[in-house]
């Protein structure tokens, strides 16, 4: 077995770096650029830049898998740091949305409804794009739960963690149909803030980490018969949501009122199986990464959380201000990065700001 302490996976810096700038393009509008193409602009959003939040969350797993064996009671260190990360952006977002009248208390009224209260926690207070940390706490906890369990037992891991995979993934198929047939009722299940629909990166994660704990990191990448099966799924999966989750009134329609309406969406933007299948293959290519990353990928990878959560501060303004063309969306793509940029690499220089950014 190699020591994964003396290995540097290259890869995980390169993702990090292109899921970033994937999502600051997302959120810029890049996409609307190739609105006359279709077909084209529709598998950017959804087959490209919907994996942008799935491998986040999946390199986050595995890197939590490998620092609990090393740490003892990391899983605790971790939770600290994930909760402190939920309340300051939610908080932070909350301030910011109320000084530039994007948000009003009344909106905080109807929280007795049960139903509206799990989806405020969910949402971070309905903080865009700040779902993620409720997510990653929750898929955080399963994976410690999961793993904990998994140590206890002697059964076949893979086999268990096979099972579970299949399990979830049976979950997230099911829940963008418990909509179509179903109707308004089961809406939060299709939402991307549902954190179900990221149970099935938490068992990928442990097989990769299993993959990675008995393989040389950073050797040649040889397409074996185990990748190639993972990206037949991902066409396989692929072409069954195209053709049968395709549609935009469903998904836009079903919206809560609080929440943004975008009618536009053609389909789920996380419960689908394609991502599942296409982060995990993606992962695994990565880890055969034999280059030390250039600095300014290494800047954009060790910046990457800052980023991500700056940028949309930045994007409610610019929008404000630029127009509508094409043009515009990438200024304000460029714009918005680099603000994100140099405001986390201030925030960084203070001690108390380090582990936020």
């Amino acid at each position: 077995m190699h020591n994964y302490n003396s290995q540097k996976i290259y890869g995980f810096d390169y993702l990090r770096a292109i899921c970033c700038m994937l999502v600051v393009a997302i959120h810029a509008g890049i996409p609307s650029l190739f609105l006359s193409y279709k077909s084209l602009y529709n598998f950017i959003v959804y087959n490209i830049g919907g994996l942008a939040v799935p491998i986040f969350f999946q390199m986050s797993l595995i890197l939590f898998f490998f620092s609990r064996q090393k740490q003892e009671n990391y899983f605790k260190i971790r939770l600290f740091k994930l909760i402190k990360l939920y309340l300051f952006w939610g908080l932070i977002s909350q301030i910011y949305l109320l000084v530039i009248n994007e948000f009003s208390l009344s909106q905080l009224i109807n929280l007795t409804d049960i139903r509206k209260f799990i989806v405020f926690i969910m949402t971070d207070g309905y903080s865009n794009p700040f779902y993620f940390f409720f997510s990653l706490i929750f898929l955080t906890t399963l994976a410690e739960l999961f793993a904990s369990y998994i140590e206890k037992i002697k059964i076949n891991n893979e086999l268990i963690s096979y099972s579970a995979l299949i399990l979830s993934c049976i979950i997230v198929f099911l829940s963008p149909l418990s909509v179509m047939f179903f109707g308004k009722e089961f809406a939060i299940l299709a939402q991307a803030f549902n954190p179900l629909n990221f149970v099935p990166y938490v068992f990928s994660s442990f097989l990769i980490k299993n993959e990675i704990s008995k393989t040389q990191l950073n050797s040649f990448y040889y397409f074996n018969k185990k990748n190639l099966s993972i990206l037949i799924l991902f066409i396989a999966f692929a072409i069954f949501e195209w053709k049968y989750l395709d549609y935009p009134l469903l998904w836009g329609g079903f919206r809560e009122d609080f929440l943004p309406t975008n009618s536009e969406d053609a389909i789920p933007v996380y419960s689908r199986l394609s991502l599942v299948f296409s982060a995990w293959l993606i992962t695994l290519i990565s880890l055969k990464v034999t280059s030390e990353p250039h600095f300014i990928v290494k800047l954009f990878s060790d910046l990457s959380l800052g980023v991500y959560c700056l940028h949309t501060f930045f994007g409610i303004l610019l929008f404000r201000i630029f127009p509508s063309q094409a043009y515009a969306k990438v200024l304000i793509f460029f714009i918005m990065l680099l603000l994100s940029i140099v405001l986390t690499k201030i925030f960084k220089s203070f001690k108390m700001f380090k582990d936020l950014v």
